[in-house]
């Protein structure tokens, strides 16, 4: 929890460079916060230079144990995340929980220096956009931290339950002691800078817009906020600020086109993050391991193609598998979905690679969001829109068996998806228990059918990038992770597990932090 303010990190430098003649020059034009152009700026930092799926990923029951090549000393992290180890030793490189958690609160000071130089300019209101775009990165940065260090939001319990430190204005000094602030304050504080920040975003002060929170953007991240907290109508709301009144399956990648259907691996990695998709709402750039990880041995627990046929090969409610997924899977090894993430690397001036992986991570989709908006549907009692929303989804996802056309003219879609067809079959396999989330009692049978339906597609669209965690967590789902190559005991994290709570990195507890319950 150490922090280095960043003003004071620049008076220190001006002070070095007191004695020499270069005394006047601004060393840098970000060190007077006083114009549009350096808040701006500065707010690049404000958005977190991190990705969790190397955390969140490896706690769902999306992965397994593989074979694997004992020479790396990222195993030890990913095996300390497969088992939920409380007191996890994994250091503080790229990915590690404490990467991320510095990563989180980096972004939060960035956020806070922002808006504490907007607060103090003379002419506050030509920085209107600046300040919206502050509040909403500092909103979603302390989201993803009570998400992934606290348990989920029940209101009936999250007054009494310790979230995570709420940073919400400038460090004034190096060393600062920090309290865990309750899941209920944590949420309203982040609901009260979604609601005063959204409406002073202007997308036209974005070079690439889909880079930061565009009002597309802010209302798409708003969607999830209130879906976790169970706000339908807000969820619905929201949703509907970025998917089109009509022809929203022309906004979803496009699997079925030739562009992937065709593609190379390199390419259609490039393709599935490129700023051009249509999809895309926001892009978040981090050093990161995951993408070669994921493709070679390095990391024990990873996923299995023998472990996913049921998921991407077998025949799904639509009738036909979903086989638009099928350039994820690799080999009998284990399944690259490496192909879905985009990695470049730095290279020196001679042309060799540093060996620093950058992976471009899409954080916020219209994919998402339509599920989002699905799910708020369902728990509205509204099944036939609910439904609907994701038939459009399974009409770019399932093949129906023609094969594609040079050109890319896609399967025809398969036929709307009935209710009467999702609870035959939801109800003939155990493989999707009951979902048990705080307003169970609310669920009716119908509705516990097509949530499941929703549940399941959203597992599909985004394995490998760490929502599955949410959703178990959100949802109260058991996990059972097995170990079919060491042949140790199964070991379960059950529905209501404390260990959902990731534990609070032990370089912050030595900061005051409170650790989280066992």
């Amino acid at each position: 929890m150490k922090k280095i303010n960043y003003i004071l990190t620049i008076v220190a430098v001006v002070f070095c460079y007191s004695c020499n003649k270069f005394l006047d020059v601004n060393p840098d034009n970000r060190t007077t916060l006083d114009s549009r152009e350096a808040i701006k700026e500065l707010l690049v930092s404000a958005y977190p230079s991190m990705q969790y799926y190397s955390i969140c990923e490896v706690m769902s029951d999306n992965v397994i144990e593989r074979n694997f090549v004992p020479n790396s000393t990222r195993v030890i992290f990913n095996e300390s995340m497969y088992s939920w180890t409380d007191n996890y030793d994994v250091g503080t490189g790229q990915d590690t929980p404490v990467y991320v958690w510095n990563a989180l609160y980096s972004a939060i000071a960035a956020a806070n220096q922002a808006l504490d130089a907007i607060k103090n300019a003379p002419n506050q209101d030509q920085f209107a956009a600046q300040r919206g775009e502050a509040l909403v990165c500092r909103a979603y940065a302390h989201f993803l931290l009570v998400n992934i260090w606290a348990l989920h939001y029940d209101p009936s319990t999250a007054g009494n339950l310790p979230g995570v430190p709420l940073n919400d204005e400038p460090e004034k000094q190096a060393i600062k002691q920090y309290i865990r602030h309750s899941i209920a304050d944590v949420y309203s504080t982040i609901e009260k800078d979604l609601v005063e920040g959204i409406p002073l975003i202007n997308d036209n002060e974005y070079v690439v817009p889909k880079y930061h929170f565009t009002k597309a953007a802010a209302h798409a991240f708003a969607s999830r906020f209130y879906l976790y907290k169970g706000d339908w109508d807000k969820v619905i709301e929201h949703a509907n600020r970025v998917l089109p009144a009509a022809n929203i399956s022309e906004k979803l990648l496009d699997l079925p086109n030739k562009e992937f259907f065709e593609a190379a691996a390199a390419d259609y990695r490039i393709k599935y993050r490129s700023v051009e998709q249509p999809n895309i709402i926001m892009l978040v750039s981090a050093m990161s391991w995951w993408g070669r990880d994921h493709s070679t041995t390095s990391y024990v627990q990873m996923g299995m193609s023998t472990e996913h046929s049921a998921l991407f090969s077998a025949t799904s409610v639509a009738g036909y598998p979903a086989t638009y997924y099928r350039r994820w899977v690799n080999s009998n090894l284990f399944v690259n979905y490496t192909y879905k993430i985009y990695e470049h690397f730095r290279y020196t001036e001679a042309g060799s690679s540093t060996g620093y992986g950058y992976v471009m991570g899409a954080h916020l989709t219209m994919e998402e969001v339509l599920l989002n908006r699905a799910e708020a549907f369902a728990m509205k009692g509204d099944l036939t829109k609910a439904l609907s929303d994701v038939d459009i989804l399974i009409g770019k996802r399932v093949n129906t068996g023609r094969t594609a056309v040079a050109g890319g003219d896609p399967n025809p879609p398969p036929a709307p998806v009935t209710l009467e067809r999702v609870k035959t079959f939801y109800a003939s396999t155990t493989a999707f228990p009951d979902l048990d989330p705080f307003y169970v009692a609310n669920i009716a049978p119908d509705q516990m059918f097509v949530l499941k339906h929703i549940v399941h597609w959203r597992r599909l669209e985004f394995m490998q990038e760490g929502l599955r965690w949410f959703d178990i967590k959100r949802f109260n789902l058991e996990v059972t992770h097995k170990f079919p190559i060491s042949n140790q005991p199964d070991i379960v994290l059950g529905k209501n597990d404390l260990r959902k709570a990731l534990q609070i990195p032990m370089e912050a507890q030595a900061f005051g932090i409170e650790k989280n319950p066992r």
